[in-house]
């Protein structure tokens, strides 16, 4: 089983491999590697009781090559385990590419090329019949030059599906230089550890890891000292813990209000002993990879020094990506609209009610994940506190958002029981006053039947 060390333990401790026991030569001249230069790429040595060269009489049978990076091969081990094997993998990007698509030309339709005022102009089925027009013709409200005039609002749309094309771009060219790594990993499951891809997705990640230390044993994956469960686990979750170790130490606060969506604890600043709040929006986290995790390792996956002795490099790299997501913010807040209306429109329609539910937001998952916590067990780990964590959340009742609720609910729900009403009592009733609104009965039904469920207490 793999031990995971708590959150007050000294980070330094953490990165302190057991040597284990060489030979006295291989020894004196592993004690002149200077300490923080980690061993991670060095190649496999022959034995010291040996008396001949290595391999000089093994023939010509199939060599295996050294591992260059454990890091990124432990990496890829991970994720094609999570993945459930190389067929769900390339199935997975597919749809992955598919979804961008879909969602690109969902935007382009209906923020570009369909004519909402037309729509609203339309009539259609009785309504034409009693005013002796034509039927609706929905060609009418389709747009045959969308970008005239080209408009601030059609400039964000257009700005958004560029964006999104990009990240689709990237996401196809990705998966063909990642697959060489890929194709590793599956040798290394298939020849070494004797896992096919129908017994990946029924085995579980602890019976690998031991399978990969026993392995190790033998054949030495790392020649400087021997791998622990621990030690894999480190290595895989190295930005990870980075991460978590800023938002445990309150290194990402800023001055901000305590109202402000997002605001979680707060810490102590250095600056006037004042109080910040800890936040960590997705977007923040987003920019704290691309400027920090992503450049800060060098091949062996130490800290770069160049990095640590210049921090205006990062400010400046910071203050570049912090325009540019300003400038793209109108862009960006189309794609997060568009996915979660696909998404979630379907599930909010059936059930009202969960889009009002509690969910983890990004700050309070990464304060509650541990160090050397892999993501699918702290995934487990949360669906399982889910029910806990409300069950707690209900002993601190908020009495002003539960007042507003309820009178939400009051209004909502009494509009909706009056049209009910006015249904039974009979239909010209309905069609005679309430579609002088210019809306259907059943459209005001579930505009008011919503909040009611929505504001439910």
């Amino acid at each position: 089983m793999m031990s995971f060390p708590s959150k007050d333990t000294n980070s330094q401790t953490l990165f302190k491999w057991p040597w284990r026991r060489e030979s006295p030569l291989s020894a004196q001249l592993l004690i002149d590697i200077p300490p923080e230069i980690e061993l991670s790429d060095y190649r496999r040595l022959p034995s010291s009781g040996s008396e001949s060269p290595s391999r000089l009489l093994d023939g010509e049978g199939v060599k295996e090559e050294p591992i260059p990076d454990l890091d990124i091969f432990f990496e890829r081990l991970y994720e094609y385990f999570c993945t459930k094997g190389l067929r769900c993998i390339i199935t997975k990007w597919i749809i992955e590419i598919l979804n961008v698509l879909f969602t690109v030309c969902c935007i382009g339709f209906f923020f570009l090329y369909v004519d909402w005022n037309a729509i609203g102009h339309l009539k259609c089925g009785v309504e034409a019949l009693e005013s002796g027009e034509k039927p609706c013709d929905l060609m009418a409200a389709i747009k045959h030059n969308p970008l005239v005039p080209f408009t601030f609002p059609k400039m964000v749309t257009v700005g958004s599906m560029i964006i999104l094309v990009t990240y689709g771009l990237i996401n196809f060219l990705k998966f063909f230089v990642q697959l060489k790594s890929t194709l590793n990993a599956r040798d290394f499951y298939y020849n070494s550890l004797k896992i096919t891809d129908l017994e990946i997705q029924t085995i579980s990640w602890p019976r690998i890891i031991e399978k990969v230390v026993l392995l190790q044993k033998s054949k030495k994956l790392c020649v400087v000292r021997d791998l622990s469960e621990h030690d894999i686990i480190m290595r895989i979750m190295r930005k990870e813990n980075y991460l978590i170790g800023m938002v445990n130490k309150g290194i990402i606060s800023f001055p901000i209000r305590p109202w402000l969506p997002g605001a979680g604890p707060t810490v102590k600043s250095h600056v006037h002993d004042r109080r910040n709040h800890v936040i960590l929006p997705k977007a923040l986290e987003w920019t704290l990879n691309w400027c920090i995790f992503q450049s800060m390792f060098d091949s062996k996956f130490c800290v770069r020094k160049d990095f640590l002795a210049s921090p205006a490099a990062l400010k400046k790299r910071l203050v570049f990506v912090g325009i540019a997501m300003l400038i793209l913010s109108p862009c960006l807040v189309i794609f997060p609209l568009v996915y979660l209306i696909l998404r979630h429109a379907e599930e909010i329609y059936n059930h009202p009610s969960t889009a009002s539910s509690r969910r983890w937001s990004n700050l309070s998952r990464w304060i509650f994940r541990e160090y050397n916590e892999v993501d699918h067990f702290f995934r487990h780990r949360m669906n399982n506190s889910a029910v806990h964590s409300l069950n707690y959340l209900k002993q601190f009742p908020t009495p002003l958002i539960s007042i507003i609720a309820k009178f939400v609910s009051f209004v909502s729900g009494g509009l909706a029981g009056a049209l009910i009403i006015m249904g039974f009592l009979g239909e010209s009733i309905l069609e005679g006053h309430v579609s002088s609104l210019s809306a259907p009965s059943v459209f005001l039904l579930h505009a008011f039947y919503a909040p009611s469920k929505i504001s439910h207490p």
